[in-house]
């Protein structure tokens, strides 16, 4: 029997390959797969990476106490090197503080019955690098003189004249020189609370 089909070329059923439907079906498989092979590996990175993360932390948290230790190492060398430059400033400069300050303190005028004319509150030492004391120079504190160290001094004075008599006798002195700071009178006690810096020289720049 011979089938002929009659109906027009628009109208008639078509019989595609069946590989086409077989590819139909496998892409959108084939997507999904990849889909969730690539979510897969992100999920595996992912997890590595925290539980990486979480090593290292944990890792981190045992390590604090070496690390506290190592700071505090460093610290205390950083202070000994501190303290090291300061000796080694200090013997270069050729500054004897027991020397400075007994020759200070005898300049310090005498004693009025009971209660000093003079009376330190604070007293702070350094010795001054070759910029600082270029500075010194350049700026003028000390009339032009040059100086080693430095010494800060806070007190209280009796009077006026007390301090003024002080002030003029380390000006006098061949090895000071003298840069006042402040001083002010307190209404209640009548002392005067004054604030100078008084430096130590490399000469005698007041010598004759």
């Amino acid at each position: 029997m011979v089938n002929i089909n009659l109906l027009p070329k628009n109208l008639r059923r078509r019989h595609e390959p069946g590989y086409w439907r077989l590819i139909a079906v496998l892409f959108p498989l084939l997507a999904l797969a990849i889909i969730i092979f690539v979510q897969f590996s992100a999920n595996q990175t992912e997890a590595r990476l925290i539980e990486d993360r979480n090593l290292r932390e944990l890792q981190l948290t045992r390590l604090q106490p070496d690390i506290r230790e190592q700071q505090e190492l460093q610290q205390r060398q950083t202070q000994l090197n501190e303290l090291i430059a300061i000796d080694r400033s200090v013997r270069e400069g050729q500054i004897i503080w027991s020397a400075e300050l007994f020759t200070m303190l005898e300049t310090l005028p005498p004693q009025d019955g009971s209660q000093p004319q003079i009376a330190f509150s604070q007293l702070n030492m350094q010795t001054l690098d070759e910029s600082v004391r270029q500075q010194r120079l350049a700026d003028n504190n000390y009339e032009g003189l040059p100086i080693l160290a430095e010494m800060d001094v806070q007190g209280n004075a009796l009077n006026a004249e007390a301090l003024a008599d002080y002030i003029r006798a380390l000006q006098d002195s061949p090895l000071f020189g003298v840069s006042f700071q402040s001083a002010t009178r307190e209404e209640q006690t009548g002392l005067y609370q004054f604030s100078l810096t008084v430096g130590a020289l490399t000469g005698g720049g007041n010598e004759p």
